[in-house]
């Protein structure tokens, strides 16, 4: 045999180790919609179910950053947020279309921090109609986690690459306004102790997928 032959792969008599986990199914397609406010885990949750389902993520940076990044609304300039509100409610229009195009067996799964608004309860109403639009099923989900716990995570390391908010004083005045109140179909999961995995599982299981 020669010294510089290439090294097979290692035998193994499990099927399981050979290949990736395949991933789980959810019974129909879904729109899901991950509700909480910064800092609560949104997107490393919709992450999770994504690798866990094959669903596709829209995160709300998906729709903020477009106009966020180009406006410098973390430059320390002094822009006022609500200026973004038309251009972000455009970009939304766009997103919303493209995602009534999918094709009818990909789920989605969708993030964003709500406040207690009639036009936030019309936009959550809005996503119901895109389920129902096309086929899928519509599941709002109110993520929770105590003040201590988001002041906690807020500055975590990564945030700030994704323009995500890191100044722990702006939090604690987001956390004083009130959140939309949860549909009545809502699942409710508290995440101040729980890790985004253990999230996902609850919520699978909620579904009925078997998780």
């Amino acid at each position: 045999m020669r010294d510089d032959a290439a090294p097979t792969a290692p035998q193994t008599d499990d099927p399981a180790a050979a290949a990736p986990p395949a991933p789980e199914a959810l019974q129909g397609a879904h729109v899901l919609l991950l509700v909480g406010p910064p800092a609560v885990g949104k997107l490393s949750i919709a992450r999770e179910i994504a690798r866990r389902t094959g669903a596709l993520v829209v995160d709300n940076h998906l729709i903020n950053n477009p106009v966020f990044v180009p406006m410098g609304l973390n430059t320390g300039e002094g822009l006022d947020l609500s200026a973004t509100d038309s251009l972000r409610r455009r970009v939304w229009e766009v997103v919303l279309e493209a995602a009534a195009a999918a094709p009818p067996s990909l789920s989605h799964v969708m993030t964003n921090w709500l406040t207690d608004d009639p036009e936030n309860a019309q936009h959550v109403e809005r996503l119901r109609a895109l389920a129902r639009t096309r086929g899928a099923r519509f599941v709002p989900v109110w993520l929770t986690a105590s003040e201590e716990a988001l002041l906690a995570r807020v500055d975590a390391p990564g945030r700030a690459e994704r323009s995500k908010l890191t100044d722990p004083a702006i939090l604690e005045q987001i956390l004083a306004v009130p959140t939309l109140p949860a549909p009545a179909d809502a699942l409710h999961v508290d995440v101040t102790e729980r890790t985004p995995p253990e999230a996902v599982t609850q919520i699978l299981a909620a579904l009925g997928s078997g998780a």
